[in-house]
């Protein structure tokens, strides 16, 4: 039995009343991944959405040197939300950290949920619109960071990136 604080403590679900959590814990069920255990592959379909109950998942990319970790999500984060918007295949792999518990929210019973119940879905939805748009922030930060370095270091004689 896992302990289901963890649908409380998410921010996709953390405005929802108990009732309505009750109904996202009714359509989801725990799956249960050991340390480097690929959860999903870049290009699998996406058939629905993770909370991390317990453990770390690894969000990555393949790419010529090997595995680009992108961020390791740590417990009541969720992912794999883009499904819910979009009919679009996975975008990164994901891959258990270490022995980990996931709580996945199949597509089909999520969106069936979302249309036929307003409240919830109006409060899932502004929290997937308040989580996508600070990570859309953060990504920003990221990438003006790295044009920066990238500045800096192009304009160096020795292509070395000045020390302050």
């Amino acid at each position: 039995m896992i302990d289901t604080t963890f649908l409380t403590d998410s921010p996709l679900f953390s405005n929802l009343s108990e009732t309505e959590r009750a109904q996202i814990l009714i359509i989801g069920q725990v799956k249960d991944f050991e340390k480097d255990q690929v959860v999903f592959r870049e290009g699998d379909a996406g058939d629905g959405l993770f909370i991390v109950a317990k453990g770390s998942i690894r969000i990555s990319k393949q790419c010529a040197t090997g595995e680009e970790a992108l961020t390791v999500l740590e417990p009541n984060a969720f992912f794999g939300e883009m499904a819910l918007i979009d009919f679009s295949p996975r975008a990164a792999d994901a891959i258990a950290n270490e022995p980990t518990s996931l709580f996945f929210i199949p597509l089909k019973e999520l969106r069936t949920l979302i249309e036929t119940d307003h409240q919830i879905a109006m409060k899932v939805l502004y929290a997937l619109c308040e989580a996508l748009a600070q990570r859309l922030r953060d990504t920003n930060e990221r990438y003006m960071s790295v044009f920066t370095i990238a500045q800096w270091g192009g304009s160096s004689q020795n292509g070395l990136i000045p020390l302050p």
